[in-house]
């Protein structure tokens, strides 16, 4: 079987939605559903408004921003597209995100395939699997799960260069090792750092907070 090559196209998809995810290019790739995804966004978004927040988000991540720096419309179709990669599913857009795109579909719910349910990232970081789906094998419930590796350990890993600096989640600009493990890429599962200490996100930015 020939395995189709992945065009520039889905490569700078996969790869600026890794901000929006928390998961490595590799962990997007390995669901088999990144093409599918920016089809589906481009449906429901329309292709000329994607193309406005794709261009958007680009200029935030080349500029070392991040949501922060998106308009609440652009706002609400990075969530949607991080609850695509992690459910597999197509949210409801806040009623005036929709009402400003001018879709005439309706605004709801829905599961984009079957696949895409089973391969929804939300599994994966707490090491579980979607029911009726990819069972962990009999007598895996009595093996230890693996060690936590430190942050240190994750920034070689992902091979991140000590003068390269960050921004994406944070105020300012910050060292690659002074970034918090929680918003590292990867299962956060796996980091030393309990669910309690991880800050609660923020809520929607108002109008005038963009101005």
């Amino acid at each position: 079987m020939t395995v189709p090559a992945v065009t520039e196209e889905i490569a700078d998809f996969v790869g600026r939605c890794v901000p929006l995810t928390g998961f490595a290019v590799f962990d997007l790739y390995a669901t088999g559903m990144a093409e599918r995804y920016l089809e589906t966004a481009r449906q429901q978004v329309g292709a000329a408004a994607f193309a406005e927040f794709w261009a958007a988000w680009t200029r935030a991540l080349d500029g070392r921003g991040g949501p922060q720096d998106l308009s609440p419309v652009h706002l609400e179709v990075a969530r949607a597209l991080a609850y695509l990669w992690l459910t597999g599913s197509w949210p409801r857009l806040a009623p005036e995100a929709h009402a400003a795109l001018r879709r005439q579909m309706a605004n709801e719910e829905f599961v984009v395939a079957p696949e895409a349910y089973v391969e929804g990232l939300v599994w994966r970081t707490f090491h579980g699997h979607p029911a009726g789906a990819k069972p962990p094998g009999f007598g895996t419930w009595a093996v230890p799960p693996p060690a936590q590796p430190a942050g240190d350990g994750l920034r070689q890993e992902l091979g991140l260069d000590e003068e390269l600096v960050c921004r994406t989640g944070l105020e300012s600009e910050v060292a690659v090792h002074a970034v918090p493990d929680h918003l590292l890429p990867g299962y956060r599962a796996w980091r030393q750092i309990p669910p309690s200490a991880v800050p609660t996100s923020s809520g929607p930015a108002t109008k005038e907070e963009h101005a």
